[in-house]
């Protein structure tokens, strides 16, 4: 299948997380910034798009992580929009889990209320869309993230807000830090 089929498939799929129709089926979703959003990025596509990344069954809906209170410490994408808009939404970063392991600091989650306030931002905000893929999925997500160069895919392309992403994150992970102490 072809990137732009694929991208065509995405943005035909598009809908809200709660009214999104996915197929049984191995693929790869996107993630688009809806009409009137912002990100405090400058230079986003016009179509909104930007995250893609893959599920082996779409229909089990793995990427309800991305839309659920509570799993920024298991969602890249949530760690990513927090630290954008950590001051619009009053963040405050703090460990994942109780231990002093490292991930708990680097894959930091938010305070309830604050996970809450993204989850609602995200849900406002954001749309997916889903293309089942017979194959290797995993390559398809690689060529959509070479080709389309979502803003917040930070590996698989040369993202030029990469550097700036990391180091609001960093921040995060600093604070998440501060916390244990």
């Amino acid at each position: 299948m072809e990137t732009r089929d694929v991208l065509t498939k995405l943005d035909n799929t598009r809908a809200p997380i709660n009214k999104l129709n996915a197929p049984p089926a191995s693929g790869v979703y996107a993630i688009f910034l809806k009409e009137g959003a912002r990100l405090h990025l400058e230079d986003l596509p016009s179509n909104g798009l930007i995250y893609v990344g893959t599920s082996s069954n779409l229909s089990t809906r793995e990427y309800d992580t991305h839309f659920a209170s509570g799993k920024t410490g298991f969602s890249t994408l949530r760690r990513s929009i927090g630290a954008l808009l950590k001051r619009d939404l009053k963040l405050k970063a703090i460990p994942r889990g109780a231990g002093n392991s490292p991930t708990n600091y680097r894959n930091y989650c938010y305070t309830t209320d604050g996970e809450e306030r993204l989850t609602t931002w995200m849900k406002a905000n954001l749309e997916i869309g889903v293309c089942s893929v017979s194959g290797n999925y995993k390559e398809v997500e690689a060529e959509l993230i070479t080709e389309l160069k979502p803003v917040l895919c930070l590996k698989g392309w040369p993202n030029p807000v990469a550097a700036y992403i990391k180091n609001l994150r960093k921040k995060c992970v600093e604070e998440a830090q501060k916390e244990r102490r």
